[in-house]
């Protein structure tokens, strides 16, 4: 019984699936029926216009822009070769001046030696010369003196005689004296340098030297450095 049934049924579903496709096939065909096809239009073609390559062009492009790169180069090596150039030509002229200065300034030190050497020299020139100047007038003054001193020799001679007071005969004797004075004939000291032989000549011949100060004595304040010393030799009268 169980087996009828199996067989039965296999039939039926058979048939209803045979149903179902007819039934979705005549859909498709409803379905495309209702749809009108389009006519498709194509879209009218555009004619390509071919370029043609020019090679030469493209040639002289490279070489255009190789020149180009060329000439920029150039301009560089020659803006680096004028700022060498400047830069040379400026340590050039600084060193020129600092050679110069060098020199302007070796020359400045060589006149301001030359300057003072020749000062030095002037100033030693003009010492010797007042120097001669000096000694020839000191040897004029003390000429001078000297003559003058010899005016008033006598008169010192004859104004210690009248100081002089000794009895006694001192016939042939002489005693000679370094007498220093002041500016007015003032003795000062006296000094024998050589001695008559004879005590009370000489003692009284220098008592006499000092009664007779101020002795007589040239007037020119000059002369005095040269005859405020001088040797003087009494010879009693006989």
């Amino acid at each position: 019984m169980r087996r009828t049934s199996r067989n039965v049924g296999t039939p039926v579903r058979a048939f209803i699936y045979a149903v179902v496709i007819h039934i979705i096939f005549g859909a498709l065909i409803g379905v495309s029926l209702l749809i009108q096809p389009r006519a498709v239009t194509p879209a009218p073609a555009r004619p390509v216009q071919a370029k043609a390559i020019d090679l030469a062009a493209i040639e002289r492009e490279k070489q255009r822009i190789a020149q180009e790169k060329k000439k920029a180069q150039a301009e560089k090596k020659r803006k680096a070769e004028d700022k060498r150039k400047a830069e040379e030509k400026k340590k050039k002229a600084a060193e020129q001046k600092k050679k110069l200065e060098a020199e302007k300034k070796k020359k400045a030190q060589a006149e301001k030696k030359r300057k003072a050497e020749a000062e030095r020299k002037r100033k030693e020139a003009e010492k010797v010369k007042k120097a001669a100047e000096a000694k020839a007038q000191r040897e004029h003054d003390e000429s001078e003196a000297v003559s003058a001193f010899g005016a008033v020799a006598w008169a010192i001679k004859e104004q210690v005689s009248k100081n002089w007071s000794e009895p006694g005969d001192f016939s042939g004797l002489s005693v000679e004296f370094f007498v220093k004075v002041d500016r007015e004939g003032n003795v000062l000291s006296v000094k024998m340098t050589r001695s008559s032989g004879d005590a009370r000549l000489d003692e009284s011949a220098e008592n006499a030297i000092f009664k007779a100060s101020p002795l007589p004595f040239p007037g020119e304040a000059r002369f005095y450095e040269y005859l405020k010393e001088f040797n003087f030799i009494f010879k009693p009268e006989s």
